[in-house]
């Protein structure tokens, strides 16, 4: 029984040791072949989109140091949502960053359902460094709404903001992370093949947080 066991446990990291060095292989020489497939309207093929979806996977198992957030969203993603569904998430303290803060701020004096358009730049604000990375990457581009708390009494003038994106890939987005010496790129439309094709899903996020947590945290 222990031998099987064994057996078992080797074949499985084999597996995954064969199903990683072909993701790198994938990422770093085989995408750019891919995207351009996928420009000329041909459908990739079932290696492809075997590659494509690990390396999918790849972003919420080694993405949670960049953004925890992204990396839940991606990895929801692998799982059946109707299009139009909306997943709620809060916000932590650390995802509010300086330009969701300033959004959400900007909105105190706006009536009830009144919203801002925020996006970030890809190759400045995915950076390692940034402050705006784990916000940035998780929703850009996103909409912040104002809206009515549950309990607007208690809430003693105070309101809550929505912050909802689209977990939809655009179609021939190219991002770069920047992880100090190291930068990797990703064809973000392959993602979005995958999704038209239904081997990912898609939903909307919405992020929710209250204006007066956000001026607290940024203390």
């Amino acid at each position: 029984m222990k031998k099987i066991i064994k057996r078992v446990a080797i074949g499985l990291a084999v597996a995954v040791g064969i199903v990683f060095v072909n993701g790198c292989i994938y990422v770093f020489c085989c995408q750019d072949t891919s995207m351009e497939k996928v420009r000329q309207g041909k459908a990739l093929n079932v290696y492809e989109c075997c590659s494509v979806y690990t390396m999918h996977m790849a972003l919420w198992l080694f993405g949670w140091p960049l953004s925890p957030e992204a990396a839940w969203e991606c990895f929801l993603l692998h799982f059946p949502h109707e299009e139009d569904e909306v997943v709620e998430f809060r916000a932590r303290r650390k995802f509010c960053t300086p330009k969701l803060k300033r959004a959400i701020n900007s909105l105190a004096d706006k009536p009830y359902g009144s919203s801002v358009t925020v996006a970030w730049n890809g190759d400045r604000d995915y950076a390692l460094n940034s402050p705006e990375r784990r916000a940035a990457i998780a929703v850009n581009v996103c909409r912040v709404t104002k809206c009515r708390p549950a309990d607007e009494v208690a809430a003693q003038g105070h309101y809550e903001a929505s912050i909802t994106c689209p977990m939809l890939y655009p179609e021939y987005s190219r991002t770069h992370f920047n992880l100090g010496k190291v930068s990797i790129m990703v064809h973000e439309g392959l993602f979005r093949h995958l999704q038209d094709r239904g081997w990912l899903s898609r939903y909307v996020a919405d992020y929710r947080t209250a204006n007066w947590w956000v001026a607290r945290s940024g203390r």
